[in-house]
C-alpha cells in the first residue's frame, strides 16, 4: 500500500503548492498525510504584512487550506491534514524525539547547507533558521506518524513527498534515526523535481490563485530578465499542462507535442506574454474547478499527554459540560443554550469561559466545537 506523508506551506495559493498536489496524485497514492505548515505561514514576512490580526490570520490559512482540500477531493486523493504546530508539540512531549532532534541539528553544518544553492530551481537562499526546524521536524513526524496521531494513522507513511530541498539534510536525517534512535524505517523520499520557482526578486512574491494577468506578468517580467533556455520553458508548460489541455498563444492552440516548435523562434517579449496569460489561464481552471467542490468536515482530536491536560480537559469534562457542547454547533448563543437545556444563563456562560479557555469551542457569540474527540496517550502520562 503506498502511503504518502507530505507537507506545504499555504501563505498563498501560488502555483508552486497547486503543482505539488497534481504531482501527488501522479504518484497514485492510496492514502495521503498533508501536514500545513501553519507555523511557518505565520511567521512569514508576507503574511505578517497583509494580516494583523491573529484572527484574520487563522481566517486566511483556513481560506488556503481549503483551495487544497477542495483540489484533493478533485483530485480523487484519500488525504487526512494535520498541523505543523500540533504535531511539533506532539513530537517534543516525547524525551527520546526531543533528543533525536536535537542530535539532528547538531550534526548539521553551516558548511553542509552550501549544497542547497546548487538545486536547480530551488531558492535556497530563502530559506530560514526556523525553515530548517521546520524541515527536520516534519520528516522526523512522517516517521512517527502513527505513534504522534494515533486517532488517524495506524500504518507509518513509507514515502516522504518534499521538496527537493529536503537532500540537503536527508542523509545526516537518515543516519541518526537508522542508527542511534528509531525503531521505524524512515520513509522514502519522493522529491518534486523539475518546477521553475518565478519569484519577484524585491517583494518575493510567486504568481498566485488571486492575481490578475497584469499582476503575474509584472513577476515574470522581473523574474526573467532575458529569454529562458528551452527546457525551463518546458518545465514551466509541463506545470500548465497538468490542469490545461492547451497553451494559447496569438490565437493559436499549443497542444503537448507541439511545443518544441512553438517556442522555438520565441522571443523574450513573446515568452512573457505567453508564460503570464497561459499561467492565467491555468489559474482560471483552478478557480472553476474549486468553486464546484464541496469537501465534508474532517474530524478534528484534542491530544491528552499530561496530567495537567487531563486534569483541565477530561477530569473536569461533567455532563453539565457535555449537554452544553452537544449544543455548540455553530447556530446557538449562550441564551439559545441556556433555554434547550433547561440550565441558568450564568452557569451556561461560565462553563463555555471554561471551554473557550481551553481551546474546546470557538470565541464567538454562537461558537462551534474546535474538536470532534480527545486522545489520550496513556504511556505519556505514565512517565
Amino acid at each position: 500500500m503506498k502511503i504518502i506523508y507530505t507537507n506545504l506551506s499555504p501563505i498563498n495559493n501560488a502555483y508552486t503548492n497547486l503543482n505539488h498536489l497534481f504531482y501527488l496524485k501522479n504518484q497514485k497514492p492510496q492514502k495521503v498525510y498533508l501536514c500545513v505548515w501553519d507555523s511557518f505561514v505565520f511567521e512569514h514576512q508576507l503574511f505578517e504584512k497583509s494580516f494583523v490580526s491573529e484572527k484574520d490570520k487563522m481566517e486566511k490559512l483556513k481560506e488556503n487550506v481549503e483551495i487544497i482540500e477542495k483540489l484533493l477531493s478533485y483530485l480523487e486523493i484519500d488525504y487526512k491534514i494535520i498541523y505543523l504546530s500540533e504535531a511539533m508539540n506532539r513530537l517534543f512531549k516525547s524525551p527520546t524525539h526531543l533528543s533525536q532532534f536535537q542530535h539532528i541539528l547538531s550534526n548539521i553544518k553551516v558548511e553542509d547547507l552550501k549544497k542547497g544553492f546548487e538545486l536547480f530551481y530551488i531558492p535556497f537562499k530563502d530559506i530560514s533558521l526556523s525553515r530548517l526546524n521546520y524541515i527536520i521536524s516534519d520528516y522526523l513526524i512522517a516517521t512517527y506518524l502513527p505513534e504522534l496521531f494515533p486517532e488517524i494513522c495506524s500504518t507509518q507513511p513509507n514515502y516522504y513527498l518534499t521538496s527537493e530541498r529536503f537532500k540537503v539534510f536527508e542523509n545526516e536525517i537518515n543516519h541518526s534515526l537508522k542508527t542511534k534512535f528509531s525503531k521505524y524505517v524512515p520513509p522514502k523520499s519522493i522529491f518534486v523535481t523539475n518546477v521553475p520557482v518565478i519569484i519577484h526578486p524585491e517583494e518575493r512574491v510567486i504568481p498566485t490563485l488571486e492575481m490578475s494577468s497584469e499582476s503575474i506578468k509584472k513577476i515574470i517580467g522581473e523574474h526573467y530578465k532575458k529569454k529562458p533556455n528551452s527546457k525551463e520553458i518546458k518545465d514551466l508548460c509541463e506545470v500548465l499542462f497538468n490542469v490545461l489541455n492547451k497553451l494559447s498563444y496569438k490565437g493559436m492552440q499549443i497542444k503537448k507535442n507541439d511545443l518544441d516548435i512553438a517556442i522555438k523562434d520565441f522571443t523574450y517579449k513573446d515568452f512573457v506574454n505567453f508564460m503570464s496569460s497561459n499561467l492565467y489561464d491555468y489559474f482560471n481552471k483552478i478557480n472553476k474547478i474549486v468553486s464546484k467542490v464541496e469537501i465534508k468536515k474532517q474530524k478534528k482530536s484534542l491530544f491528552i499527554s499530561t496530567f495537567k491536560d487531563y486534569n483541565d480537559q477530561i477530569r473536569e469534562l461533567t455532563d453539565i459540560k457535555l449537554e452544553i457542547l452537544k449544543h455548540c454547533n455553530g447556530n446557538n448563543s449562550s441564551l439559545d443554550i441556556a433555554r434547550k437545556t433547561g440550565l441558568k444563563l450564568s452557569t451556561v456562560s461560565t462553563y463555555m469561559t471554561h471551554l473557550r479557555t481551553n481551546k474546546v469551542i470557538e470565541d464567538v457569540k454562537r461558537p462551534k466545537r474546535l474538536i470532534d474527540s480527545f486522545v489520550i496517550d496513556l504511556e505519556a502520562l505514565e512517565k
